[in-house]
């Protein structure tokens, strides 16, 4: 029996991610912060963190030079810290994609780096609207990240101008961009713990959608979320 994944709503490109969970036969249940229906979560098996705006600086100690609470949605960053905790408490399999990494992150106390381009001196923004900038990955051979992908090096999408900057408490890094920047985390310690991966780039809109860096990740999350 296929089971469903709770999907959080994103404030942009949200159809990718449905299509890509239906390309595989994947059922799932959207969770929306202005809904509020997180009761449905407790329906589904899994959680599938989704990209979209910044998180409210606050919730990591800090402030974003030029920007204002209006340019934020605060009622999602708390939605999804909630799903967060239901998630962790009850062992369900996370999958957590661009904005999802960075909310895991501040979650577990960590921080961001707010701008990418003004403090690291490199652009991981998308070129336009329509056109996702490429770049490589490099893979840790001694993470499950590298046992899903079963590569150590790959090219991959970047839409994001954040990322993190302390790392979040019990994770370590799994990949990162050759200027450095972080691209994947997963637990540390992951004896007893359901499978977790959290990653930089967008698997739901790669234009190649065979590549292990998207192909791989969704089937095993269905793997996952079905034996959960």
């Amino acid at each position: 029996m296929n089971k469903k994944v709770a999907v959080s709503r994103s404030n942009s490109k949200f159809p990718n991610y449905l299509k890509w969970l239906e390309e595989e036969g994947i059922h799932y249940e959207i969770l929306d912060w202005e809904k509020n229906n997180f009761d449905d979560m407790k329906k589904c098996s899994s959680l599938l963190l989704t990209g979209g705006a910044d998180i409210y600086p606050e919730f990591y100690n800090d402030w974003e030079e030029g920007k204002n609470k209006g340019d934020y949605i605060p009622e999602r960053d708390g939605f999804e810290f909630k799903l967060l905790e239901f998630a962790l408490e009850n062992n369900y399999p996370i999958l957590c994609i661009c904005r999802g990494l960075q909310v895991i992150n501040c979650k577990l106390n960590g921080s961001l780096i707010n701008d990418i381009e003004t403090i690291r001196g490199t652009n991981h923004r998308k070129i336009s609207d329509a056109e996702d900038r490429i770049h490589k990955v490099n893979i840790d051979e001694a993470t499950l990240l590298f046992n899903v992908v079963n590569k150590k090096q790959g090219n991959v999408n970047s839409s994001h101008h954040q990322a993190i900057d302390r790392l979040g408490e019990g994770l370590i890094v799994t990949a990162k961009a050759d200027d450095g920047i972080i691209e994947g985390v997963e637990w540390a310690e992951k004896e007893n713990k359901p499978f977790f991966l959290a990653i930089q780039w967008h698997p739901e809109r790669m234009l190649d959608k065979s590549s292990p860096f998207s192909r791989n990740i969704l089937k095993r999350f269905k793997e996952e979320t079905n034996n959960n």
